[in-house]
């Protein structure tokens, strides 16, 4: 490290000369690449924005003017440059630096976020209430390919402020880039200075790692008096090797898996499928390797579409799939499947299409922090009509879900969490529409729910009470839409005690709960634990199962309180 110790930052970087701000970049690079691979975190997205950081800070007056960054995973080096180096070791664990951008962690933040394409839309907003500064969007490529960003585009042409608006283009999201934005922006590439976009002055082709073009072209945008386009190319990964050669592989890194993770199984298992079946279509927004469908993409290339960052097109377009009598698998991370919500409800449900959404990252997704947890999907898709959701115990229930829902003709749900999975169970049952399975049958007058794989958790748990003198039933209750109402009459007059990694609204246990209440029965005692409705910060996947009483020790710790009352 040659100089960003030495500094006191933000301040000191107005006063370096070009060949200093060079220097620091590396620094940059150096720490970022040590933090984020000892931590995990996305690496070569923001080794490719470094030096366009380091111009930025060095050229407008962060916070009087407004940086608002799109998708907010290309922070890093913004996050050291605005004062929190020494904080940067703790990058996405628990109590530290969150890895997007976050308000409540500094001033220089303008806004939260972690989602693609909200950032323009954030500026338009901004610029009508905002009286002084400069309002700078930096967007990655990959997130133009959402619709929002096209519709706060819309706006934006009629505003009488000024708008900074930057393309950090690198070719990429985290697959390869695809659709008509994306060869827009290669002709940009090509051709250079002979193209505008909407009649908007636009400066392109700025080289994203020579600081010296780049603090010019950013002063005259900051001078500038009108709303402008600054066409930055980038090379994502820049500074490491592997990252340069591989961007998609280092787009995201953490620790390597030791077992079998969902996502694994589910693209071996869709690989399977369409080799059976030339109706299964595989689509997802962006996400090609990050939801595994890396495979299918290589041995089925014609029947995997990837729309870009745009999930409310992905859901729609597959209803439109189904509707020409294929089967498609949508699979879009929970948290992302959110931005579809209209989509599922009107294209896909109130028409009753057999789409399949293959729901990654269900649950607590652990160093993203909170726009990231998987926690609403049951809540949401709970609300709608037709959709089954089902929640697997382990990985060959996964798989077992993904085949017994090819000749499902109705929406259907599967939700599943990022981890590798924690138990492979010696005993299955066939699936069957609505029903669920006894894991352990001893009789008892209590009852322990829960699906999914937290369901491995109860299951210690019930170790832990044996040894306590304690016996209990255990149930898995692997759809959660519909549940299994016949079960459920079984149980009358039992002590129910439901575990679900999800919000309470539409959980299993609100719903038996109310139905119980409906049929009048005083003799079921009926407890839950779910997730509270709150915004979790970043922590492991372990510690925030803990924090919401979804660990065994916890698990086993509640159901003692609960039959000792």
């Amino acid at each position: 490290m040659q100089i960003l110790d030495k500094l006191q930052l933000p301040g000191d970087i107005k006063g370096l000369s070009i060949e200093e701000l060079e220097v620091l970049a590396n620094d940059l690079r150096d720490v970022i690449t040590e933090y984020t691979l000892t931590n995990g975190g996305h690496l070569a997205s923001n080794l490719g924005v470094v030096d366009l950081s380091c111009a930025l800070t060095y050229v407008f007056d962060f916070p009087k003017d407004k940086l608002i960054f799109d998708v907010g995973h290309q922070c890093y080096a913004y996050k050291i440059l605005t004062g929190r180096f020494k904080e940067f070791a703790t990058l996405r664990q628990k109590g530290g630096l969150n890895g997007f951008p976050k308000r409540e962690e500094s001033q220089y933040d303008t806004v939260n976020s972690g989602h693609a394409s909200t950032s323009l839309s954030i500026a338009c907003g901004m610029a009508r209430g905002y009286d002084e500064g400069d309002i700078v969007c930096l967007i990655g490529d990959g997130a133009m390919t959402g619709g929002l960003f096209f519709e706060a585009l819309n706006d934006a042409l009629t505003l009488d402020k000024k708008i900074i608006f930057i393309i950090n283009d690198n070719n990429k999201s985290i697959s390869d880039n695809v659709g008509f934005i994306n060869e827009y922006l290669k002709m940009i590439r090509k051709y250079g200075e002979e193209f505008s976009f909407l009649d908007l002055e636009m400066l392109n082709n700025i080289d994203g790692h020579n600081m010296a073009d780049l603090i010019g072209k950013l002063r005259y945008a900051k001078n500038s008096k009108k709303t402008l386009i600054l066409h930055v190319v980038t090379q994502k990964g820049k500074g490491f090797e592997q990252a340069e050669i591989n961007p998609s592989k280092y787009h995201s890194v953490g620790k390597e898996s030791a077992k079998p993770t969902y996502c694994q199984i589910f693209g071996d298992t869709m690989v399977e499928l369409a080799q059976q079946n030339n109706d299964i279509y595989a689509v997802t927004a962006a996400m090609i390797e990050g939801t595994g469908y890396g495979k299918f993409a290589q041995n089925y290339p014609d029947r995997l579409v990837d729309v870009g960052i745009a999930e409310g097109h992905a859901v729609t377009m597959s209803a439109g799939l189904a509707l020409s009598g294929k089967k498609p698998y949508v699979a879009i991370y929970s948290t992302f499947l959110q931005r579809a919500y209209d989509n599922v409800l009107h294209d896909v449900c109130l028409n009753k299409l057999p789409v399949v959404f293959c729901i990654d990252r269900a649950g607590f997704v652990g160093g993203d922090g909170e726009t990231h947890q998987g926690i609403y999907d049951v809540a949401y898709l709970g609300a709608t009509s037709d959709m089954s959701i089902f929640a697997p115990k382990d990985g060959k229930e996964l798989a077992d879900a993904l085949i017994w829902a090819q000749d499902f003709d109705r929406p259907f749900a599967i939700r599943y969490p990022k981890c590798e999975i924690a138990k492979e169970y010696d005993f299955h049952t066939d699936i069957e529409y609505g029903k669920w399975e006894k894991l352990i049958d001893n009789n008892s007058d209590i009852v322990l729910i829960s699906n999914g794989d937290v369901l491995s958790n109860v299951m210690t748990a019930t170790d832990i009470l044996k040894n306590k003198g304690i016996s209990v039933d255990v149930i898995n209750a692997r759809f959660v839409a519909p549940y299994d109402v016949e079960m459920i009459e079984t149980l009358r007059g039992k002590t129910l005690i439901f575990f679900e990694e999800y919000v309470e609204q539409n959980s299993i246990y609100s719903r038996v709960l109310a139905y119980m209440n409906k049929k009048g029965d005083v003799e079921t005692k009926i407890y839950g634990v779910n997730i509270p409705n709150a915004a979790y910060a970043v922590a492991s996947r372990g510690e925030l199962l803990r924090s919401v009483g979804l660990d065994s020790q916890s698990i086993a710790s509640y159901v003692e309180s609960k039959i000792n009352k």
